[in-house]
């Protein structure tokens, strides 16, 4: 059974920017429980909370990042099972 949506598909721009946002909010939540951490807090449940949260969005916010950097590169050359016809040498 397949399922079919009728969302619009995301463009580029928005991946880019939801990836980076995310991506720093992840990666300052990280840094700020590590800081606390590393200063003889003890890592409580909130702490602990704050701690994956941030590994999670910053793996997040570099997926998006990924898949925009990836969805906007165009192919170079068409790719073929056969290989390409030599060329033709130009006459003079």
């Amino acid at each position: 059974m397949f399922v079919t949506t009728t969302l619009a598909p995301v463009r580029p721009s928005r991946l880019f920017a939801a990836g980076g946002l995310l991506a720093l909010v992840g990666l300052v939540l990280l840094a700020v429980e590590v800081a606390r951490t590393l200063a003889s807090n003890p890592l409580g449940t909130v702490g602990t909370v704050l701690l994956w949260l941030g590994v999670g969005l910053l793996a997040v916010g570099g997926v998006l990042l990924t898949l925009a950097v990836a969805d906007d590169v165009e192919p170079t050359e068409p790719i073929d099972d056969e290989p390409a016809a030599p060329a033709e040498p130009a006459s003079a």
